[in-house]
């Protein structure tokens, strides 16, 4: 899909409510593809500049995994309601891309180590419970997505998360 044709995507505009009418399942594969590496960008990004304190860690990340579910979930949606041959393929393709990302995400060492520095550190204190909920809920996250462990044993668990990848 050309350049123009990927602004053109309906899965890659900026909406308020999702504009199923237009999402077709030959959308699904250059706006998966085109999203994926956007929010790879930005992760990147992130882990460069970031630091541990709410809006230059949890903000931005949030952004990212926000727009990363809402994009699927659409996609999702459209696969309930409007299920054919061609939809499922192109989810089928796809689908490992994203989990593959979402491992990266929940296995990333400079955002790990950032929430561990946020959790020890003084602005702890000045956060709302719930901030604390969300911080303590990332931390704990990283370590059940593997974050610590060696690259070999990690390689072992990303491909046991692959295969047990559903959509």
């Amino acid at each position: 899909m050309a350049g123009a044709n990927i602004e053109s995507n309906p899965l890659l505009q900026d909406f308020e409510f999702p504009p199923y009418d237009a999402i077709e399942a030959k959308h699904v594969r250059p706006g998966k593809y085109a999203l994926l590496k956007k929010l790879e960008s930005d992760l990147e990004e992130l882990e460069r500049t970031v630091e541990p304190s709410w809006p230059k860690l949890v903000e931005p990340l949030e952004k990212i995994v926000d727009r990363l579910d809402v994009v699927w979930a659409i996609i999702k949606h459209l696969k309930n309601v409007k299920d054919t041959a061609e939809l499922r393929a192109a989810i089928k393709e796809v689908q490992t891309e994203k989990v593959n990302f979402q491992l990266r995400l929940g296995q990333s060492k400079p955002i790990y180590n950032a929430f561990k520095v946020l959790r020890e550190s003084p602005k702890w204190m000045m956060l709302s419970e719930a901030q604390k909920r969300v911080v303590e809920k990332q931390t704990k996250e990283a370590v059940l997505n593997g974050v610590a462990l060696e690259d070999g044993r990690r390689e072992e668990f990303n491909k046991i998360k692959q295969v047990g990848c559903i959509l």
